[in-house]
């Protein structure tokens, strides 16, 4: 999480992201599934670290379940400049002055907010 505490300034998105309940940083995809395995909450996520870091543009993804208890991986992308931040995996959302990435990690994710469920780092 170095690379990232280097790069990201407080008080923006990425901060936010960096501070989520759900925020299990650099972990691999496989590792994120095992920590949803044998889990049985439509939606419960994670959030994880993607591959590119810079001061305007980083990369994330969402891991979660389905209501099938199957795993996806949603990547996505937050855009951060002058105070407003975007989004952007497929579609996009944004600007956005205010705001937080609960108020769009369900659209990331395809489903109502409250069906989204965080999975805490230490449980």
């Amino acid at each position: 999480m170095t690379a990232f505490l280097d790069i990201v300034d407080h008080g923006s998105i990425m901060q936010e992201i960096l501070l989520h309940p759900a925020w299990h940083g650099e972990i691999r995809g496989l590792e994120a599934e095992k920590k949803l395995r044998e889990k049985k909450t439509p939606y419960l996520y994670l959030l994880r670290a993607g591959e590119k870091i810079s001061k305007e543009e980083t990369d994330y993804y969402v891991t979660f379940l389905l209501p099938d208890f199957s795993i996806k991986h949603q990547p996505f992308i937050i855009r951060e400049t002058s105070g407003e931040w975007s989004y952007e995996q497929g579609g996009s959302g944004g600007p956005y002055i205010e705001g937080s990435i609960d108020d769009v990690l369900h659209e990331i994710m395809h489903c109502d907010r409250e069906q989204c469920v965080p999975l805490p780092k230490i449980q």
